[in-house]
């Protein structure tokens, strides 16, 4: 039989690497929270670059062309979602923090809307990580 720490049910936790879970966090227009009791979900809308198959510029017979020819670099919206355990928000926030300043976003000093208990509990935590007013929600 197992220890006991082998028969406790496993937690959700931050991926080991939060740049995955995060990776587009730095080219966020806008994002919220809603902070439980145990877990926080976040969700940011970001752009972000992908290159497109150029059709008008390819004509038939031509193909001695490179690739990059016919692709053409354009930028797309992407909602994503992230779920962890509340008892990691503040390690969560300051990686947020550190991807912010180290970006051209425009998002420091604008409004985040937080939903849940923890609008109330994190609201000073959140303004002075993030520099954003909080903009509490019902449910």
């Amino acid at each position: 039989m197992g220890s006991k720490e082998e028969e406790v049910t496993k937690s959700i936790k931050l991926p080991v690497t939060i740049d995955v879970a995060l990776r587009n966090i730095k080219d966020a227009k806008i994002f919220a929270m809603d902070i439980g009791g145990s877990l926080t979900k976040i969700a940011y809308y970001s752009t972000v670059p992908f290159k497109k198959i150029a059709y008008d510029s390819i004509e038939a017979g031509q193909e001695n062309e490179s690739l990059e020819d016919v692709y053409e670099l354009t930028e797309g919206a992407r909602l994503h979602f992230i779920k962890f355990e509340t008892k990691h928000i503040e390690y969560t926030l300051d990686y947020i923090q550190k991807c912010l300043l180290g970006s051209n976003n425009q998002i420091t000093g604008s409004t985040i809307k937080v939903t849940g208990g923890g609008a109330y509990k994190y609201a000073q935590l959140i303004e002075q990580k993030l520099g954003l007013k909080i903009s509490k929600k019902d449910e």
